[in-house]
């Protein structure tokens, strides 16, 4: 029997059917997959699955009965945890104060604080994670504080645990040890929904995969019945067309730091492990943001919501820093506006393709690339991308990816950060390599491949 699972289920929000009648389950002891575009219905699934939202038809049912959530803590109560991108964790609290967050063991008016150790010491010892259960949150890594939050989810007895790519922030080893947790939660019959983008992972440790495309389930596969190409193609319902591109000629140098010297025309790809300080270079190359955008420099964050205006529409968006371009910041020419808002929609392929549809409601792809039609909008030189096709399917990254070459090829220069070293053996004219904050290899295009790149940083 499904531990979870839902019949005909239907949700639309305003014209856009977001789900139309589908049929999934995960049965105890099994690593179901779920894959498909951004916008095909994923999130809306498990938000439903975990009671942030409620499906307009069908039904949902936990151990074959019905059931009717009402909130997150309904869901969590029946046995169903969802482990989101954005980890819900107190960074003041202790380890075990976060594990055992919202069910503290009391003793009259006060914590038990033995019980309280006791009890999240058995749900990491579980996962074979060994923390420091007086050690803050806040000191922890990603992967340790993702460790918490499953944790947690075990010491309330969780039945269903729905990962929402829980690998995006993780490095490789990092990755590696959360699929031996994940092995050991099946082993001992835990129902995972795991949600990601990243296929090549889905092929390893998933014994079924569901693909969703336009709201509804249109494949179920099982281990070793499957390969990454057949997941493109149905998520996509057709072939990935293959990239090509002509040789890069760098140009003149337009930017230039102790780190590195961007020049035109050419993608610099950065790479290193978490905490190497890619992200920090390329904050302070963007610092202060006024005057770099002035000297036409663009920074695309790692976290989408950093850089957007989720309640503003997706044309205030993309000319936002360029509102001196239509006029002023007190007065606005929105005639002039929308036309350049429409051409960049057209021109990255932003769905929907209402300028006036909030930004918060596009998917993940679709805000990124809201973010690049804003520098183009900008008129900037210099693209700085932090983790640019992070958390986006594969056709967004492949658009992605092509607008970066685009935008070199027009004599721009790129600056990237990613922790997938093909996406940045496969891009860059150049790899500046980094460990600690410091530099600690610069490689060239044709004489590096993943290998080598691994080796620098490690």
């Amino acid at each position: 029997m499904a531990r979870i699972a839902a019949f005909g289920v239907g949700k639309r929000f305003g014209a856009t059917v977001a789900l139309d009648g589908v049929d999934f389950d995960v049965t105890a002891g099994e690593v179901h997959a779920l894959v498909g575009e951004n916008g095909a219905g994923k999130s809306t699934l498990i938000r439903i699955f975990g009671g942030a939202q409620r499906a307009d038809r069908g039904e949902i049912r936990v151990d074959g009965r019905p059931v009717h959530f009402r909130s997150p803590a309904a869901a969590f109560a029946a046995g169903i945890a969802t482990i989101q991108q954005e980890l819900r964790v107190v960074p003041a609290l202790s380890v075990a104060e976060n594990v055992m967050l919202g069910h503290l063991p009391a003793r009259g008016l006060a914590v038990d604080e033995a019980r309280l150790r006791q009890r999240a010491g058995e749900a990491l010892e579980r996962l074979r994670v060994a923390l420091d259960l007086d050690a803050p949150v806040a000191r922890l890594t990603f992967a340790e504080r993702q460790a918490v939050t499953i944790a947690r989810a075990l010491s309330r007895e969780a039945r269903v645990l729905i990962l929402d790519e829980p690998t995006a922030a993780l490095e490789e080893r990092e990755v590696e040890s959360l699929f031996q947790v994940i092995g050991r939660l099946r082993s001992a019959g835990v129902a995972i929904l795991y949600v990601s983008h990243r296929l090549d992972e889905i092929a390893r440790i998933a014994d079924r995969c569901s693909v969703m495309r336009d709201g509804r389930v249109v494949a179920e596969l099982r281990r070793g019945a499957f390969v990454v190409d057949d997941l493109v193609r149905h998520m996509l319902g057709r072939e990935l067309e293959a990239a090509s591109h002509a040789a890069a000629t760098p140009g003149e140098v337009v930017l230039r730091s102790p780190e590195v010297q961007l020049r035109r025309g050419a993608i610099t790809g950065l790479a290193g492990l978490l905490g190497s300080g890619t992200s920090a270079l390329l904050r302070r190359l963007f610092s202060p943001p006024a005057q770099a955008i002035r000297n036409g420099i663009g920074l695309v964050p790692g976290e989408r919501s950093a850089s957007l205006v989720p309640g503003h529409s997706v044309r205030d968006n993309i000319v936002l820093p360029s509102l001196r371009r239509f006029g002023s910041f007190a007065r606005v020419d929105d005639r002039a506006a929308d036309a350049v808002a429409r051409e960049l929609i057209a021109a990255l392929d932003i769905r929907p393709g209402d300028p006036n549809a909030p930004v918060g409601s596009l998917s993940g792809g679709n805000q990124q690339k809201v973010i690049l039609a804003r520098w183009l909008a900008a008129r900037v030189g210099v693209l700085l991308m932090d983790e640019p096709t992070q958390g986006i399917d594969v056709a967004a990254k492949a658009q992605i990816h092509r607008l970066m070459r685009e935008f070199a090829a027009g004599g721009g220069a790129v600056l990237f950060a990613s922790s997938e070293l093909r996406e940045l053996v496969e891009l860059s004219e150049r790899i500046v390599a980094m460990r600690r904050g410091h530099v600690a290899a610069t490689l060239e295009r044709g004489r590096c491949g993943e290998r080598e790149v691994r080796e620098a940083i490690a």
